[in-house]
């Protein structure tokens, strides 16, 4: 029989890599032919006589699995706790309003931590709002130092308009997906999704808009998307979890009749 191998997509996931340099960055590409090569080169081992394949008993015909009878029975519920069962339904989630709180209280840290590179870098504290304004802004990227360094309202409230609804949306997300990420949701929060999400603005910031990708402060912006996800992390895990909807009509109905915990839905 032959070994299973996951060298096919191995190699698949460097050239999906590799062609997205074209629109990303040419780093992709360099990393994309390592992931493809060390897949190909573990394919056409597996491939090799004698390396991908295992020798299977002989069982003889009575002792084989027998044909799998078709039967009309019902399901039994998942219970908490049920031994030999591959799925595990959390009794407990913590609630949506903890993502959207987390992402207000995230978004004010990521805010200071915008105005704290302002002031250090000397460019002033509304030199990040007018980045940020620029996304949306025409006439922003023509602009001088020193006018990007200055107050313009039009970006301040495009700035806070664009920050704080980003903040929301993305709090939400991280409320719905961090428990469910395995063991440390700190790590997935604070380091993991802040750099897959910064390295895409990174790669395509120089696709889009070239003239604004030589005034991020790139190290600055990274560490104000940890400062953001770590936040969001550590607000939404220590909010007091909830019972999902699925426990609490479970208990309604055990409570009316004790029979239904052992029947079939």
């Amino acid at each position: 029989m032959p070994n299973s191998t996951a060298a096919p997509m191995v190699m698949a996931f460097g050239i999906t890599i590799a062609a997205s340099s074209v629109v990303m960055h040419v780093a992709f590409a360099a990393v994309g032919v390592l992931i493809a090569a060390i897949g190909l080169v573990f394919w056409i081992r597996h491939l090799s006589p004698g390396a991908g394949v295992h020798l299977e008993e002989w069982v003889p015909a009575d002792q084989r699995p027998q044909p799998v009878q078709v039967a009309a029975a019902g399901v039994l519920s998942i219970k908490e706790g049920m031994p030999g069962h591959r799925l595990r339904v959390p009794a407990e989630i913590h609630p949506y309003s903890a993502g959207i709180k987390g992402g207000l209280i995230a978004g004010v840290c990521m805010a200071a931590t915008a105005v704290l590179y302002g002031i250090l870098s000397g460019h002033g504290i509304w030199y990040p709002v007018n980045l940020l304004a620029a996304m949306v802004l025409p006439g922003f990227e023509q602009m001088t130092d020193q006018e990007f360094d200055a107050f313009h309202l039009s970006a301040l409230i495009a700035g806070i308009v664009i920050h704080v609804t980003t903040s929301l949306i993305v709090g939400l997300f991280f409320g719905i997906i961090l428990p469910m990420c395995p063991r440390w949701p700190l790590l997935w929060g604070g380091v993991v999704a802040p750099l897959l999400w910064s390295g895409f603005i990174y790669g395509f910031m120089g696709v889009l808009n070239p003239q604004m990708n030589e005034r991020v402060d790139w190290p600055w912006f990274f560490l104000s998307q940890f400062v953001f996800g770590a936040t969001i992390g550590f607000v939404v895990m220590r909010t007091e979890k909830v019972q999902i909807q699925q426990v609490l009509q479970g208990e309604s109905r055990t409570d009316a009749d004790p029979s239904n915990s052992d029947s079939s839905s």
